[in-house]
């Protein structure tokens, strides 16, 4: 641990974000002061009256229980769903094409009976 006087007056630290003094005397981590006094944030200081830092990561309280059979089951329903729509695009698309093929057959037809009155006309 180390001891640090804070120079600058927006200097936030801990879980909290406590904010730090200016000019007060905190004892720190000596990784942190390290930062801190490269950063130019602080000094190192002799004064052994600091205030102790404590840093420290919060955790949840409790765990987040996840019932996986309800989401195995929304899951096969979504499956379900997706080879239902993709037989429903399939019977679609064949339907499409055969409309499609049909139209060009009587095209082709109207084409042929065209060329074939316009050669008798001539």
């Amino acid at each position: 641990m180390a001891f640090v006087k804070v120079l600058v007056a927006n200097l936030f630290a801990g879980a909290s974000l406590q904010k730090l003094e200016s000019g007060l005397v905190y004892e720190v981590d000596d990784a942190i002061a390290a930062k801190w006094i490269a950063a130019g944030k602080a000094e190192a200081s002799e004064d052994k009256g600091g205030e102790k830092l404590s840093f420290e990561v919060a955790t949840p309280s409790a765990p987040i229980a996840i019932d996986e059979s309800v989401s195995q089951s929304q899951l096969f329903d979504a499956l379900e769903r997706i080879a239902k729509l993709t037989d429903e695009a399939k019977e679609a698309k064949k339907i499409s094409d055969d409309a499609l093929a049909a139209e060009k057959q009587r095209a082709d037809a109207a084409e042929a009976e065209l060329s074939a009155a316009t050669k008798k006309g001539k």
